[in-house]
């Protein structure tokens, strides 16, 4: 591929990756501590959590609007019971601390910012980001972070990616778009932009195949 005029990247499953379960559970299972019971079924239902709220609400309507995100992510979780109101909310509030950097992501980002490449985040998240990436020291790599329930558009919407090259300064023909889901990312292509998907354990590559286009 030829060198790109920046980088555009996804977050969740992309930048970044859940951590365990049991290590999500724990750190909310403060205050009144849930049952054992509750615990298995949390577990059972955090992994496809979004999956299945698309069950109950319009496709990609939660990553719109924070309450909306937040009422999705607890509704789903405490439908047919089995887990209470209370802790499915701290399990919300922990989400945002549980996450990590991906694989290869830190040095991918520093690479294509020392090489002048400007960098973008495009999520469709109803949460802010940004406290993340300045937990991980790469907050300033990006000279946009563009997120669905501030501009009002979701993925795989043309507009979110345009926004994104306006934000940059750069052509969206220049502009590569990396990301783990093939229904969403690949609509970066509709403004002309060349997009690469990978599976987050796999994403790995797709960071060496543009960092070897990036460096003279």
């Amino acid at each position: 591929m030829t060198g790109p005029g920046a980088v555009l990247l996804d977050f969740f499953g992309t930048t970044a990756v859940h951590r365990s379960v049991d290590d999500w559970i724990d750190a909310a299972a403060t205050g009144d501590a849930p049952s054992d019971a509750e615990r298995a079924t949390a577990r059972e239902r955090l992994g496809s959590v979004w999956a299945d709220a698309a069950e109950s609400f319009p496709a990609g309507s939660w990553d719109l609007d924070p309450d909306t995100h937040r009422q999705a992510f607890v509704q789903t979780i405490t439908r047919t019971g089995g887990v209470g109101a209370d802790f499915a909310t701290r399990l919300y509030e922990a989400m945002p601390d549980q996450v990590s950097p991906n694989e290869g992501v830190l040095e991918f980002v520093a690479t294509v910012a020392g090489h002048g490449v400007p960098l973008a985040v495009v999520s469709n998240t109803g949460i802010d980001v940004r406290p993340i990436l300045r937990r991980w020291g790469i907050e300033r790599s990006f000279e946009a972070v563009v997120l669905s329930f501030e501009v009002g558009c979701v993925k795989p919407d043309p507009r979110i990616f345009r926004l994104a090259a306006d934000a940059l300064g750069v052509p969206a023909s220049g502009c590569v778009m990396i990301g783990d889901s093939v229904t969403d990312d690949t609509g970066a292509v509709a403004v002309g932009m060349q997009s690469i998907t990978a599976r987050p354990g796999d994403m790995w590559r797709a960071f060496d195949l543009v960092a070897k286009a990036v460096r003279p």
